[in-house]
């Protein structure tokens, strides 16, 4: 990854861009990856941890192939997220937060509004999105994920 970094660095000197490099790789930002970073970019770890903390797109924990978000924004709260959240929960057998122990899937913890209210509830799995969702349709597309 080092090499990749340093090209980062003479072709677009960002930060920014090298943090998304580093996080295709592992699936998220390691602490090997901000010390690199860092130092090919000559900036204190600190000054890197700052930058991805700054984006929502950043993180700095292990997630899932297929990434599962319920938005409980309002509007998706009151039409059935807790409901269809909770259904997600146990048909995986993790909650929200967590990793399922093969790694396919994980749920993201405390989504809110995804800006979508007029099609509530919202789930995101992976990229796809799921409008005005159903337990039902929620399941299908996991257990479509899952062949």
């Amino acid at each position: 990854m080092k090499k990749d970094i340093e090209k980062i660095f003479k072709s677009t000197n960002s930060v920014v861009v090298a943090l998304q490099h580093a996080q295709s790789v592992d699936g998220y930002i390691t602490k090997e990856a901000v010390a690199l970073i860092a130092d090919v970019f000559g900036k204190s770890q600190c000054e890197v941890y700052s930058t991805a903390t700054f984006y929502h797109q950043f993180t700095f924990e292990k997630k899932g192939r297929n990434v599962i978000s319920v938005c409980m924004g309002t509007a998706c709260f009151v039409c059935g997220a807790g409901d269809i959240l909770k259904k997600i929960e146990d048909e995986l057998g993790i909650k929200a937060g967590e990793v399922t122990k093969d790694g396919k899937y994980s749920i993201e913890h405390n989504v809110r509004c995804v800006g979508k209210c007029d099609a509530a509830p919202v789930v995101m799995v992976g990229d796809k999105m799921i409008e005005k969702a159903t337990v039902a349709e929620v399941v299908n597309e996991i257990k479509r994920l899952s062949k």
